[in-house]
């Protein structure tokens, strides 16, 4: 392994320690605050190893976080649809290959998932949105991008359980309270 892709593995680790300190989050503001900050040195990881669709896919995915904090926000709604039109254009302009239809299918995943209200279906469609990442970062040989998906798969599936079980509950701001449960069912 050269010293170039051992750099951007680190990176990549980087990356996948805060997504995956997302996940311990109790409020959909900090849970998407850390996934928009490892969106963006997974940003750099993916620019690192070549993958240029993931590189603006990554760029989306942080514009969709700060977008998706409010889910009411008719603002930030049209922000994350609007996304998927832009990243179906940045696909075609970093055109790589086959492959880059994998991290679009990923990035609709992750735009389903902020579009979600509760925080449980958020978690639920971030789980699903981890399977296409799984294939595309086993292509590109990303060792962070397939531990990172395997781990947050199995942290978003553990925390659904927690709330479901009733031994963690995720915070809802006192505004939301009336219009979703804590549990965001």
């Amino acid at each position: 392994m050269s010293t170039a892709h051992l750099v951007a593995q680190a990176v990549g680790v980087v990356g996948i320690a805060l997504l995956l300190a997302s996940t311990l989050m109790r409020t959909r503001a900090m849970l998407l605050a850390l996934d928009a900050a490892g969106s963006a040195v997974m940003g750099v990881h993916w620019a690192l190893l070549g993958g240029t669709a993931a590189i603006a896919i990554s760029a989306v995915v942080v514009v969709m976080d700060f977008a998706g904090t409010d889910p009411r926000s008719a603002r930030g709604r049209a922000i994350i649809w609007l996304s998927i039109p832009v990243t179906a254009i940045l696909i075609v302009i970093f055109w790589s290959g086959p492959v880059d239809l994998i991290a679009a299918l990923g990035m609709l995943g992750i735009a389903a998932s902020r579009l979600s209200f509760g925080q449980v279906r958020l978690r639920a469609l971030a789980m699903a949105a981890c399977v296409p990442w799984i294939i595309y970062g086993v292509i590109l040989v990303s060792i962070p991008q397939v531990t990172f998906s395997v781990l947050y798969f199995i942290g978003m599936g553990v925390s659904i359980a927690r709330i479901r079980s009733g031994r963690w509950q995720p915070r809802t701001r006192a505004a939301d309270a009336a219009i979703l449960p804590a549990d965001g069912s």
